[in-house]
């Protein structure tokens, strides 16, 4: 029996609950946060919609092609999705969708976790 039917959709705990990889929904959220840079993209994207080029700025540490690779991902996961910016240069932004916004309080929930728990290296000055 999968754990998200043997309590009901919640994380409540359960003596007789387990987690498997039929828990699809748990699977699917992790191949696609899970994955390096994938996070910090969403975050980045959560100041602003950004410029391809602003955003390899923004993130430290990552390729373009890496980028490149990650933002078509996150486009098919509908995450994330291009527009053309209003202006006389055509330019590409890239944004969050309403689906990827929608994940801003899980990612506060998150930090606000890991502060709590003194988790996560911390910025050298």
């Amino acid at each position: 029996m999968r754990m998200a039917e043997h309590v009901s959709g919640s994380l409540a705990p359960s003596a007789d609950a387990r987690v498997d990889s039929c828990d699809v929904r748990f699977v699917d959220v992790f191949k696609v946060l899970g994955k390096r840079w994938n996070g910090m993209i969403i975050v980045a994207l959560m100041q602003r919609p950004a410029r391809f080029g602003e955003l390899s700025r923004m993130i430290s540490g990552i390729t373009d092609g890496i980028l490149a690779d990650r933002l078509r991902e996150l486009m098919a996961a509908g995450l994330v999705e291009r527009r053309l910016a209003d202006g006389p240069a055509t330019a590409v932004l890239y944004q969050l969708t309403a689906v990827g916004e929608d994940l801003r309080g899980a990612f506060q929930e998150l930090r606000d976790w890991a502060d709590r728990n003194d988790l996560g290296g911390h910025c050298a000055p």
